[in-house]
């Protein structure tokens, strides 16, 4: 059943072979790059995103896959609205090597 939506969302979740951040793209596989994340505008377009990414999860091809809110920019741009999916997006904060 459909939820309010906060907003315009995307899915992410954990690749399960490399273990990066993912975003689920619009023809259901997954990339890295949350520009290429399928958008959903509505209650509608995140109960069937949800579907795929719960298939997803039962091929093992990702874990922990949940809905983010995001927001764009001037020129377009996807950006998580939550400090922390910003912080999962542009990687660890310290150098650690």
């Amino acid at each position: 059943m459909a939820k309010k939506l906060k907003g315009d969302q995307v899915f992410t979740g954990q690749s399960l072979i490399e273990g990066d951040v993912v975003f689920m793209a619009a023809d259901g596989n997954w990339s890295k790059d949350l520009q290429l994340a399928a958008v959903a505008t509505s209650p509608e377009d995140v109960d069937a995103l949800a579907q795929k990414a719960d298939q997803s999860v039962k091929d093992n091809k990702v874990i922990d896959v949940y809905p983010i809110v995001v927001v764009r920019d001037e020129a377009g741009k996807l950006h998580p609205d939550h400090i922390r999916e910003q912080l999962r997006v542009t990687g660890p904060s310290i150098d650690y090597m």
